[in-house]
């Protein structure tokens, strides 16, 4: 069964048969080993759990209907697991936890900030893409949010966490606030939240000079276009390095920096 939620990754909170436990749905996604529907599930604001449901135990609707969902949920089961799996069988035709284990699951190994942020910390509000929210934080304020939600993310955020330490105190990209945790790993990152539009062909000299100083760190970005750029008035700013590399390569500099006017010129 392919499941497709037209609102993947919103927060939806409700009470389950237990009182005392409040569980909220983060995250949904398609099992890319099997037919199950994966969820990645706050519990009581405390720690986060990953969940697999066998296609069949439930009304397809109910995948995606959070309210629903929950309310059929069986009981969480006591213990200190990350990992649970939900099926029926013929047996035992109700919906039941066929297993629960504690598993310790992949991080990012390239931390270098010393401040470290618990995602449950974090007030998540608009999210700008399935893995990026617009976020608040007790201490920090208004933040941007990005992060892992699946274990196949980790490795775009490893690489993108490292960038970060290359640009610090440079003012290339949005400041780096911090690291984001889950459970005692890293799974992403917080960024300063900026206000600014993408850039257009009239903004052409600004970036340039912004991609000039990226290049003066040997540092090519991979992914230039208009949409990452951050543009107001008192600065251009960088975002979105999943895909930048180490070079010392005037050749490759220079292409890049040739190619920026035809992306900014692109809808």
């Amino acid at each position: 069964m392919e499941v497709s939620c037209n609102d993947e990754g919103s927060k939806s909170r409700f009470i389950v048969d237990n009182p005392a436990t409040v569980l909220s749905i983060l995250d949904v996604a398609d099992d890319p080993d099997s037919s199950a529907t994966l969820y990645r599930i706050l519990e009581n604001n405390s720690r986060i759990v990953y969940l697999s449901i066998d296609a069949g135990v439930f009304d397809e609707d109910d995948y995606c209907l959070a309210p629903a969902l929950l309310d059929r949920l069986p009981v969480f089961p006591p213990g200190d697991w990350n990992k649970g799996h939900v099926t029926r069988t013929e047996e035992r035709p109700e919906p039941h936890f066929a297993c629960t284990r504690r598993e310790e699951l992949p991080g990012i190994t390239s931390f270098w900030h010393k401040k470290h942020v618990e995602f449950h910390e974090l007030d998540i509000g608009e999210k700008l893409m399935p893995n990026v929210a617009e976020a608040s934080h007790a201490e920090l304020g208004e933040v941007i949010a990005k992060y892992a939600r699946w274990e196949w993310e980790i490795s775009s955020y490893q690489a993108e966490t490292q960038v970060y330490s290359w640009l610090n105190g440079s003012d290339i990209g949005p400041q780096f606030l911090g690291h984001l945790m889950e459970g005692g790993r890293v799974i992403g990152f917080l960024l300063q939240r900026l206000n600014g539009h993408h850039a257009g062909i009239e903004d052409l000299a600004r970036c340039e000079d912004v991609v000039r100083k990226l290049h003066s760190l040997d540092i090519l970005h991979g992914d230039l276009n208009r949409h990452n750029f951050l543009v107001s008035a008192d600065q251009v700013v960088l975002i979105d390095f999943e895909t930048s590399t180490k070079s010392q390569d005037d050749g490759k500099k220079a292409e890049e920096l040739r190619g920026l006017r035809k992306e900014l010129l692109d809808n």
